[in-house]
């Protein structure tokens, strides 16, 4: 749902609006500019619509990092808490659209009531309302049918806030020794300066800890933490990437062969995105 831009006066002959993050200008005949000019932007108008707009940005990256940490945590989401934040087009633009699992029912989420019901479109473009209840959302790596419900939400039209379908998965090799505890398939990756792959790391929203970039996950209740060795030198100094790993919640590593599909496409996902900005890539 969007909404016609308010316009305010700002300067002589110019009005300014937030048309929902971006800051627009026109002329009191309606001309929207292409641009803002900097005496426009710089007026008192425009000032307060500045900080208006980073409060909101602040706010969209809050919402897309909360629901993207309820897809890595696997827990149902209580049905009274979406129906509070749903009115909020920001929460709204990354829940619209995900595929969601309520009672049992698996669905494309297109609408949550006040009273916290769910409105879903199966996979034959069928809208159906389950019975109202904590709404799941499942990792893509768990659908075993993606394919399909990219489909589905290309017939609507639609895009998703946050990467669920798009997402790239992962699947753990058979050719894996599953006593082993580190994976040396994305070593080696050469970045000129430290730096350069711990920024990369955290454009991601990957957490650096102790030379490692790293991620939490939850698989069927089980939570692990992925890390992927960038260094812990002079962070001007280059670098080549080393193993990537998982670990307890006691810090210990666990057998390879103990990783849950969803930390294993993340960790993977992680040391992929992350090594593919190095100056050189072998695989």
């Amino acid at each position: 749902m969007s909404t016609s831009p308010v316009w305010l006066p700002a300067v002589p002959d110019h009005e300014l609006a937030l048309d929902g993050t971006t800051l627009r200008c026109r002329k009191s005949d309606g001309r929207v500019l292409r641009s803002v000019p900097r005496a426009v932007r710089s007026s008192s108008t425009g000032e307060k619509l500045s900080e208006l707009r980073e409060r909101l940005v602040r706010h969209e990256g809050e919402c897309r990092s909360t629901v993207e940490s309820w897809l890595l945590a696997g827990v149902p989401v209580p049905a009274a808490l979406l129906a509070r934040v749903w009115p909020d087009p920001s929460w709204r633009s990354v829940l619209e659209h995900l595929v969601v699992v309520v009672d049992g029912r698996t669905g494309l989420l297109t609408e949550v009531t006040g009273e916290g019901r769910t409105r879903l479109v199966d996979q034959d473009g069928t809208p159906h309302t389950p019975p109202v209840g904590p709404v799941s959302l499942p990792h893509p790596v768990l659908l075993s049918d993606v394919g399909k419900w990219r489909e589905v939400l290309a017939g609507q039209d639609a895009v998703q806030g946050i990467p669920q379908l798009a997402r790239a998965i992962h699947h753990r090799p058979d050719d894996v020794d599953p006593e082993a505890t580190s994976l040396d398939d994305y070593a080696g990756g050469e970045f000129e300066e430290l730096r350069h792959a711990t920024v990369r790391a955290a454009r991601y929203g990957f957490v650096i800890r102790g030379g490692f970039a790293s991620l939490r996950t939850t698989d069927g209740g089980v939570g692990l933490q992925a890390r992927y060795w960038l260094g812990a030198d002079d962070p001007g100094l280059p670098i080549e990437t080393g193993r990537l790993l998982w670990v307890d919640p006691s810090e210990r590593p666990v057998a390879l062969g103990e990783v849950g599909p969803v930390a294993w496409s993340e960790g993977v996902r992680m040391a992929e995105l992350i090594r593919a900005g190095g100056t050189t890539d072998d695989q």
